[in-house]
C-alpha cells in the first residue's frame, strides 16, 4: 500500500506484521515512544484490546527521540495496516500545528452521550456475549482552514482501501446539503462523518470505538499531503 505526495508512505505486509516506510519527513521533529503509545492506546474498548505481543521497532529515521531526515522505517510485529496508519498519524500531527479530533458518535444505532451511556454498555455486552458486532459512526473535526474540495478525493481513496467496512463518508454538511439551496447553504462545517458496517470477523464489538483514532490519523495524513 502506497500513498502520499509530499510525505510518502509505504506499508508492506511481512510474515509477522507490517513494515512502514515514511519518506520526506523533515529532521528535527521531537517524537517519543509516549507519543505513539498515547494514540495506540485509544484502540481499546470493552471486549477488545490489541495483541499483547505487538512490538514496534524503529529501524531508521529517529535518533534520540528526534527525526533525523532519513527515511523513517518501522517494523511493526503483530501489527496491521490500520495500526500502522496510527503510527504515521502520530508523526504527521507533529507537523500540522492545527487540531483535529476523531470520535465515535454512534454505536448500533445508539447515539453516544451521557444519557445513553447505560444503553450502549448493555448493547456492547450483548455483542460480546453473542460473539457479534455492531455497525457504528465516527466523526472527525477538521481544522478550520481545511480545503474540503482537495481533502475529499485524497481521504476517500485511502479510506475505502484501508477499511473495507466503510459504507459511507460525508463531508461538511453531508446529507443535509441535499435539503439546501445555494443561497442559504451558509457556512460549511469542516468535518467528516464515516459510517462503518459491523466487523464481519467479529473480533471488535464496534469498529467505530477502535477505529476513531485510525480515521483521525488518516485525516492528518491527508491534510499534510494537500
Amino acid at each position: 500500500m502506497n500513498f502520499g505526495d509530499k510525505i510518502k508512505i509505504e506499508m508492506i505486509e511481512i510474515v509477522d506484521g507490517v513494515k512502514i516506510i515514511v519518506k520526506n519527513f523533515p529532521a528535527g521533529i521531537s517524537i517519543t515512544a509516549l507519543d505513539f503509545g498515547k494514540d495506540l492506546a485509544k484502540r481499546k474498548m470493552e471486549g477488545y484490546s490489541p495483541d499483547a505481543e505487538e512490538e514496534i521497532d524503529v529501524l531508521s529515521g529517529i535518533e534520540n527521540e528526534c527525526t533525523d531526515g532519513k527515511d523513517i522505517i518501522f517494523q511493526y510485529i503483530k501489527g496491521n495496516y490500520q495500526s500502522g496508519i496510527i503510527l504515521v498519524g502520530t508523526l504527521v500531527k507533529k507537523l500540522l500545528h492545527r487540531s483535529l479530533e476523531g470520535r465515535a458518535i454512534e454505536i448500533g444505532g445508539i447515539s453516544l452521550g451521557e444519557k445513553n451511556e447505560a444503553y450502549v454498555r448493555v448493547a456492547i455486552q450483548k455483542m460480546i456475549m453473542t460473539n457479534d458486532s455492531f455497525g457504528s459512526v465516527v466523526e472527525v473535526d477538521l481544522p478550520y482552514d481545511t480545503n474540503l474540495e482537495l481533502f475529499k478525493p485524497k481521504f476517500s481513496s485511502i479510506a475505502f482501501q484501508l477499511i473495507p467496512e466503510i459504507e459511507a463518508i460525508q463531508f461538511g454538511l453531508g446529507l443535509l446539503a441535499g435539503k439546501k439551496c445555494a443561497s442559504n447553504i451558509g457556512e460549511i462545517p469542516k468535518k467528516l462523518v464515516i459510517t462503518l458496517g459491523p466487523d464481519m470477523n467479529r473480533k471488535i464489538p464496534a469498529l467505530g470505538a477502535v477505529y476513531d483514532i485510525v480515521l483521525e490519523s488518516l485525516a492528518a495524513i491527508t491534510l499534510i499531503n494537500i
